[in-house]
């Protein structure tokens, strides 16, 4: 009986507790009784565990499930963690500030490879973009959230790190091992191309990169530049705040971006500052599929604001406010609280179709037909994987910047059409 009683006051809580975060999800009054008929189904399926289940169930695991389930599915990056998943977690951060040397997200419930260092660990190592991480020092990954896992990535500088990865030109899970490298800022490269052309590639918007881009941008400039190529592909790292800064850069005023809530209220709306503004020269920014978050901020506002014209894939789409909610019981909800949308108001990260996230190019490059011929001819090369993987990105690379060399060379009315 006293048994059956502690089972009663579990299920009520995990009720009041799944009931609190269904009203959350729902939020506005209207949607009350929509958030009690999914409660009812909630009481229903704990009522058949309770009664029907093979074994007698233990509810602080059914609601830690349940919990887990009902954040993971509001999008990529909202999770729940309990409390001892959180010590750990932090813990673990303590230990060490060495990384793996790339960003990840979510695609499919599975933990997708973004973007790789430049010549950081996990390129070195063989990881690429679109890996989709099975598991890490042998204990699978496809239960945890991208802060658990992004945790997992870090360790002792020097310390060894072994992954199962999964790629679409594998059959089976391809075996990496990498060593840990310390962070430290990633090198901003610039340098003239012909016809006047400055080439400013920002593979990172973190640690302190602008110093850098501002310091490039300008000898840039006093070298001799009259047109620029802003290049973002494989730039996923940073702040938001990182991204607006570069794209202020090259905008006199206007909207760089604005977040907005659930009820489609403005939380923040950030402005270009004139005092920030560097210069107005004709630019193209490159972009692909590796370009995220903060680069994406970037692109979308050049891109909106007409100050730019566009060239490359289609960004990944990362575009949202996280916050850290501690619960009485110790257990942290990372919850998304509000969505980044561009000057336009195109949302960066979009859940309801995969093909409406991210920045579209103005100029695709190459296109669908070109780039399928790139891939037929790779296949047949007799290079080891590798190889052909490296003069793939190489040749996709080059395309790319062929096409913002050519839309450069129009005169300046041109581009402006072009935009």
């Amino acid at each position: 009986m006293l048994h059956k009683g502690k089972l009663i006051v579990s299920l009520c809580s995990a009720l009041i507790v799944l009931y609190v975060v269904s009203v959350a999800f729902y939020g506005k009054v209207v949607a009350k009784d929509e958030a009690y008929k999914e409660l009812s189904v909630f009481m229903e399926a704990l009522k058949k565990i309770t009664d029907e289940y093979v074994e007698t169930p233990d509810m602080s695991k059914v609601q830690e499930g349940a919990m887990r389930g009902l954040l993971e599915a509001l999008d990529p990056y909202s999770s729940f963690l309990t409390k001892d998943e959180f010590q750990a977690l932090e813990k673990r951060k303590a230990s060490g500030m060495a990384g793996a040397g790339m960003i990840i997200s979510k695609r499919a419930d599975v933990i997708y490879v973004v973007s790789t260092e430049r010549d950081g660990a996990a390129a070195k190592a063989g990881i690429r973009p679109g890996d989709y991480l099975v598991a890490i020092d042998g204990s699978g990954v496809d239960d945890k959230s991208i802060l658990e896992v992004d945790s997992l990535l870090r360790g002792e500088p020097g310390s060894k790190v072994k992954f199962s990865v999964f790629r679409s030109s594998r059959t089976k899970p391809v075996e990496i091992e990498l060593t840990r490298k310390a962070d430290a800022p990633v090198a901003v490269v610039s340098k003239m191309l012909d016809g006047n052309v400055g080439l400013l590639d920002v593979s990172s918007l973190a640690n302190s990169t602008l110093d850098q881009v501002r310091v490039k941008l300008k000898t840039l400039i006093s070298a001799g530049a009259q047109k620029l190529i802003l290049d973002l592909r494989d730039s996923a790292d940073g702040t938001v705040a990182d991204g607006a800064e570069l794209a202020n850069l090259f905008l006199k005023g206007g909207v760089i971006y604005y977040s907005q809530n659930r009820q489609g209220e403005k939380v923040q709306e950030v402005q270009a500052s004139p005092e920030k503004f560097i210069t107005d020269l004709p630019l193209v920014v490159l972009i692909n599929g590796s370009t995220a978050g903060p680069a994406e901020i970037t692109a979308g506002a050049l891109k909106d604001q007409k100050r730019a014209v566009v060239v490359g894939e289609k960004s990944f789409g990362a575009g949202s406010a996280q916050k850290q909610i501690p619960l009485k019981s110790g257990a942290v909800l990372i919850l998304s609280t509000a969505k980044y949308y561009t000057p336009s108001g195109k949302m960066v990260q979009d859940e309801e179709s995969i093909r409406n996230t991210g920045i579209k190019p103005d100029v695709l490059a190459p296109d669908d037909d070109r780039r399928q011929d790139l891939m037929v001819e790779s296949y047949f090369d007799d290079q080891n994987d590798a190889a052909k993987y490296r003069q793939l990105q190489d040749r996709i690379d080059k395309i790319q910047l062929e096409k913002a060399l050519e839309i450069l060379s129009k005169s300046q009315a041109q581009l402006k059409k072009a935009a």
